[in-house]
């Protein structure tokens, strides 16, 4: 009988990593550098290469495929780059400035400067010029009420300005419209009388959530980035299908749910983290079959750094509208989409050290992958990240990628020489370790940001890294901030444990809808509010061909203490049907709110207000189980090599090097010690010691772990 298989692409900046499951639980692995001109050309090379691991054609292993699950970087890439559909705006007459205004903000990813005074602020070019923002004569109020009614003719020439003026999509946001969306439907629907295939996005229908700004963002960045996707969509499953797949893709969302290509362009706002949620989605799974429901994860890439928890068995989301997703790189751009919350920093293997004014900086500038870094010898002349790992010993020039890449070290070597070396002073081996301390630093402040100024205790977290860079740091930063144990997936799994995730995860739809109800709440406006998006969810999933029997309902209210502005999101149950549930609700929310704001900050008599009420519909998919590598009888574990590593910038000259396919459970190596996979790397400093567990992971211990983990 035909073998059936999973498989997960997860594209990245730098590289695309490819992973198969076939029925019988053998894994094949595919990492080759990606192709930024054309994406597909990078993820059809990764067919290829996974059809010589499972030694088909790639043809048979594709029309094998039951299900391709996909993480793409084709719409964040299109945001940075400023490539994507040229935009118009229709909103309420009056409102034509938001847009430009912005909104204050902090947190990561803010200048210093800016956090303290918002004057300070430099504000990005828009995505809708000023003049491709047109404003109509309507007014909805607070209530849905229908003050002044929607001009018609206002709308057709509106319409026909933007047309003229060569827009490939129009976002419509109108004040209140979450309220009563009669006016954007109707705006909508003379737009396809004008222009029938034109992409249109409403703030009502993507985000019907109170929050002018954030629903318009997210309203024009759908607008932007769609007609990219649809492209993207399009182009690659009829390059699949010309090789033999015979199903629909499945793209991943920023929620950790996935969507079928066919219907992402429709929400191309909610792809923007595609990639890196899948990552967490393989680290819960990896996490779940260990036992450690709480984790902290660690992807390094080319580009970035990014961390994200665990906790209690599942990933945290964005609390929005208490700390609104930033569009990726930019900390202005609020969109109201639901997001893992994963915070990241330009701190990849691709990012460019450099000295200013006599201090050592890294990042965020990258080198990308093209030119890339030095080694790549494809024109770049900066030093990064990856080449001071090289000027290090950390990474085989002979063994990168498997040995299907050729690096130099000695480009490495000038470059670092060139431009941290000689400004400094100091030899090219302390400088290059200077760089990986500076992105350890970068690296641990960033981690306690998202756990310790939230109030989460990192000690009660397993760490685990992934990526191509991920695990190459994990020893060292792990004992830098704290955690009792790091766990590195085995077997190569490291590199492509964001494709696990892919392979593993389900659909998912998300419905929000702001409806405000202030103490008393009676049981009936609470349970006829999370009806109606329960509904709405669960129509959407069972429209992709799920059925009932395998769709799950999960909830939550965003709520506040009356006369707050930001409210806080909690869980709530799918049912609620006596007035005793709803004071449930309340405890839950009162417990939410103290542990963002601290013991005692809640204020009960200043009474409770639901704000926003939410459903995520998942439909289940079949899915593989977490591989486990079983170990291989054999006398001693050998090195197949030994070389120079530098530690702390002296020279080791005879430290072991170990094929990671040569491990089995129980192997216990003392550092230094360095252990290399096709896709990733492993270093053992002096005093550690690394250990493979009976799944075949790799396992940093530096302490006890807590009850809470074990």
């Amino acid at each position: 009988m035909e073998k059936a298989y999973w498989i997960g692409v997860d594209t990245g900046g730098t590289f695309t990593d490819a992973l198969a499951i076939d029925s019988s639980g053998n894994l094949h692995l595919a990492k080759t550098p990606s192709t930024p001109k054309d994406l597909s050309v990078g993820i059809m090379t990764a067919m290829q290469l996974l059809a010589e691991s499972a030694r088909i054609p790639a043809a048979r292993l594709l029309a094998a495929t039951t299900k391709f699950a996909h993480g793409t970087t084709a719409t964040v890439n299109a945001m940075v780059q400023r490539k994507g559909a040229k935009v118009g705006l229709i909103t309420t007459r009056g409102f034509r400035d938001h847009l430009i205004l912005m909104k204050a903000a902090r947190g990561v990813g803010v200048p210093d400067g800016e956090r303290v005074r918002f004057s300070r602020a430099v504000k990005p070019a828009p995505i809708v010029p000023y003049a491709l923002t047109e404003e109509v004569s309507e007014r909805v109020d607070y209530a849905g009420r229908i003050v002044i009614p929607l001009d018609e003719a206002d709308v057709r020439r509106a319409v026909d300005s933007l047309l003229a003026q060569g827009v490939e999509a129009i976002a419509i946001s109108l004040l209140w419209s979450f309220r009563n969306p009669a006016h954007e439907r109707r705006i909508r629907a003379i737009i396809a009388e004008r222009a029938p295939r034109l992409s249109v996005s409403m703030g009502s229908g993507l985000v019907p959530v109170i929050g002018e700004y954030e629903r318009t963002t997210t309203a024009v960045i759908n607008a932007y980035l769609g007609p990219v996707l649809d492209r993207y969509v399009h182009s690659l499953q009829d390059s699949l299908e010309a090789s033999g797949f015979r199903h629909p893709m499945l793209l991943m969302q920023s929620d950790g749910g996935l969507v079928p290509g066919s219907a992402a362009p429709k929400t191309a706002v909610t792809t923007m983290l595609s990639g890196l949620a899948a990552g967490v989605l393989g680290a819960r799974h990896c996490g779940a079959a260990l036992g450690y429901p709480n984790l902290i994860t660690i992807d390094m890439g080319g580009t970035s750094f990014e961390v994200s928890l665990v906790h209690r068995g599942e990933p945290v989301m964005e609390n929005f509208p208490l700390t609104p997703r930033l569009a990726p790189f930019e900390s202005r751009w609020r969109i109201a989409a639901p997001t893992i919350d994963i915070t990241a920093i330009g701190a990849g293997g691709g990012s460019i050290a450099r000295v200013v004014e006599g201090v050592l900086k890294v990042g965020p500038e990258s080198a990308g992958a093209e030119p890339g870094p030095a080694c790549y010898g494809r024109g770049g002349t900066q030093p990064t990240v990856t080449d001071a790992f090289l000027v290090l010993g950390y990474l085989n020039p002979d063994n990168f990628l498997g040995g299907r890449m050729k690096v130099e070290r000695k480009l490495s070597m000038e470059a670092v020489e060139a431009h941290v070396a000689r400004p400094l002073g100091i030899s090219v081996a302390e400088a290059a370790d200077g760089i990986f301390r500076v992105v350890i630093s970068h690296m641990a402040d960033l981690i306690h940001k998202v756990t310790i100024e939230r109030g989460y205790d990192v000690r009660d977290f397993v760490m685990m890294a992934f990526g191509g860079g991920g695990p190459i740091h994990a020893g060292v930063l792990g004992q830098e901030i704290g955690v009792p144990k790091v766990v590195i997936p085995g077997a190569g799994m490291a590199t492509a444990l964001s494709a696990f995730g892919l392979m593993s995860s389900d659909l998912r739809h998300s419905v929000a809808q702001s409806r405000a109800l202030a103490e008393p709440i009676k049981v009936e406006d609470v349970a006829a509010a999370l009806a109606d998006v329960k509904g709405r969810a669960t129509k959407t999933v069972r429209e992709w061909g799920v059925p009932d029997s395998d769709i799950l309902v999960a909830c939550a209210i965003d709520m506040r203490f009356i006369g707050q502005v930001h409210s806080v999101n909690v869980k709530v149950p799918a049912e609620v049907r006596t007035q005793a549930d709803v004071e449930g609700i309340y405890e839950r929310f009162i417990g939410a709110y103290e542990r963002f704001f601290g013991p005692g900050t809640a204020h009960r008599a200043a009474g409770i207000e639901m704000v926003t009420f939410r459903a995520e519909a998942t439909g289940q998919m079949t899915k593989p189980a977490f591989p486990r590598f079983p170990g291989r009888a054999r006398q001693s574990l050998s090195p197949k090599a030994r070389r120079t590593v530098h530690f702390s910038g002296a020279p080791n000259p005879d430290v072991p090097i170990y094929a990671g396919a040569d491990l089995m459970s129980g192997d216990r190596l003392p550092g230094p010690a360095v252990v290399e996979y096709d896709g990733n790397t492993m270093v053992v400093h002096p005093g550690q010691t690394l250990e493979v567990d009976e799944f075949g992971n790799l396992v940093f211990a530096f302490g006890a772990p807590t009850p809470e983990v074990k």
